[in-house]
């Protein structure tokens, strides 16, 4: 019984001892594992991608870069970038508008420019290599334009074929028309310039812009702006309107030479002033730096008789002509009478 209690003493003191050793053989082996993870090196993804030349695998293409002033006349500029295509042994046939530009097609040609004649132009580039067609693509080149037109609301006869001119008084209206190509005129930004000085910014549909003219000057300058909503596109057009002053126009125009008794018809024709008619003026007539009695039929018009006593000499015709409308704004003319 005692040696029996011996060895199962002995037996324990073995099982915990290899328990243990059991324990620090593990531990050891999860330290390896550790370790040799640490030694493991990270993984260069965009490296190994790189490296593979994912390039290589995309086809052969070109892109067409534009550069242009937008307006008409102007030399647009477009530049063939190409991939995975080698530009100096590939032939870059040019068209504009479906036309072969044959003068600047050929080996390695990547640039093509021109001089814009029309709104909108097409222009493609068909890129071949040992006689064969790689690639091509194709480009549009807008030129965008405003014009712009004025009026104004003086009085002219109606026989006459100019246009009126405004003075000072004078509401203008000046009227944008722009072509942008894909875009509407109500569909755009207007900002308007009087004298340099802006009156309307940034203004939806405003093709309108309509002001007095209210400074002596000899002329006025009108600018107008006109973008697209995004302000992608912009195009400006200055205009200079002369402004006149009401005059009144004798006819005939030169001198002319009687002798004591002649008679001749004499016609005045006012111009610019703010009114409907030419009955809106009241006219007086001088001859001699004498009123002539009495008023004709036609304000304007009058039948000049020289007296018979009259002597040889230089005299003068004066029409003056006063608006019923506007108080102050009057115009007058001298006929130079040569009486023999």
């Amino acid at each position: 019984m005692g040696l029996s209690h011996t060895q199962n003493h002995k037996n324990r003191i073995y099982f915990a001892l290899g328990g243990i050793f059991f324990i620090l053989l593990c531990s050891s082996f999860l330290i390896s594992s550790l370790s040799y993870a640490q030694e493991i090196p990270d993984v260069d993804v965009m490296g190994q991608a790189a490296a593979l030349g994912f390039d290589d695998l995309s086809a052969p293409a070109v892109d067409l870069n534009v550069s242009s002033s937008g307006t008409p006349g102007s030399t647009a500029i477009i530049k063939a970038q190409t991939t995975n295509i080698d530009d100096y042994t590939s032939f870059f046939d040019w068209y504009l508008d479906d036309q072969p530009m044959l003068l600047v097609s050929g080996r390695a040609k990547t640039d093509f420019s021109f001089q814009t004649s029309k709104p909108f132009h097409v222009v493609r580039v068909v890129v071949s290599a040992e006689g064969k067609r790689i690639t091509e693509n194709t480009v549009s080149v807008s030129s965008f334009a405003v014009s712009l037109l004025w009026n104004t609301n003086t009085f002219v006869p109606a026989d006459y074929e100019g246009k009126p001119l405004p003075s000072v008084g004078s509401r203008i209206t000046v009227t944008a028309f722009p072509d942008i190509r894909g875009e509407a005129p109500e569909g755009l930004l207007y900002t308007w310039y009087l004298d340099a000085e802006s009156q309307v910014r940034n203004i939806l549909a405003e093709q309108e812009f309509s002001f007095i003219a209210s400074k002596n000057t000899s002329f006025i300058s009108v600018i107008v702006e006109v973008s697209n909503l995004s302000q992608s596109i912009m195009v400006s057009k200055a205009i200079v309107i002369p402004l006149a002053k009401p005059m009144v126009i004798i006819s005939p125009p030169r001198s002319l030479s009687f002798i004591p008794g002649g008679k001749a018809a004499i016609n005045a024709r006012p111009f610019y002033f703010h009114i409907a008619s030419m009955h809106d003026l009241s006219y007086e007539w001088f001859f001699g730096g004498k009123s002539i009695m009495g008023v004709p039929p036609n304000p304007n018009e009058l039948t000049l008789i020289i007296p018979q006593d009259s002597k040889n000499g230089t005299q003068y015709l004066r029409i003056e002509a006063r608006s019923n409308i506007i108080l102050g704004e009057n115009a007058y003319n001298n006929l130079e009478i040569i009486i023999l």
